[in-house]
């Protein structure tokens, strides 16, 4: 039986409190591969079902999002569930990349302030998988960094070389910099999601 065939009518409450506390789990631990329990909860096609469950814990009335390569379905989904409005790429509190091919407006995603470097944006990507251990024509990600005793390595799979190199270039001027969650569907583990903070330092090879 699937995850998905057990699953209960996803709670704005418990589900979304409880993963709330799982990404910022992952935030405090980079590396560490988030497992939302999945939910009965009607998601548009481009939309994996972990990105919609990380913008129902995240995304209020009072947060801004900006949705790449989305169609009107994935837009509405996000309106209508958060409450939250879509704005331009570089005024976006959020931004959405369901295309992980597809990252010309990351470059655009806001790094706050020296002041104020909370207002750097947070960019979410939908990739295919994220594991622990090796998959076919993926990426090692070897992570350094607050939150990670010595180093720690993941394996991603859909994701280009360009996300982390676009990353790094936007994370040079810390405290300023940009937040990142790649988020995928697991057929045997269901939705998950992994933070790469700004704080983190990313190296990366193709195995």
């Amino acid at each position: 039986m699937s995850a998905l065939a057990s699953a209960k009518p996803y709670s704005q409450v418990f589900d979304g409190q409880k993963h709330y506390r799982t990404l910022l789990q992952c935030m405090a631990r980079p590396g560490t591969i988030g497992q939302l329990d999945d939910a009965l909860l009607e998601v548009p096609p481009s939309l994996n079902r972990a990105t919609a469950l990380l913008a129902l814990a995240l995304f209020s009335a009072d947060s801004s999002f900006y949705l790449a390569q989305g169609e009107g379905a994935a837009m509405d989904f996000i309106r209508q569930e958060t409450a939250a409005r879509p704005v331009s790429a570089g005024q976006a509190e959020f931004l959405l990349f369901l295309d992980a091919r597809h990252l010309d407006e990351l470059r655009q995603a806001r790094q706050g302030s020296l002041p104020y470097p909370d207002l750097g944006a947070t960019a979410v990507v939908q990739v295919e998988a994220i594991s622990p251990a090796p998959l076919p024509d993926c990426l090692r990600l070897t992570l350094t960094g607050p939150g990670i005793e010595v180093e720690t390595a993941v394996f991603v799979l859909g994701a280009p070389e360009l996300l982390f190199s676009a990353l790094r270039e936007r994370n040079a001027e810390f405290p300023m910099g940009v937040d990142a969650f790649l988020t995928c569907d697991s057929l045997s583990a269901g939705p998950c999601a992994m933070a790469l903070p700004r704080t983190t330092r990313v190296q990366w090879e193709r195995v």
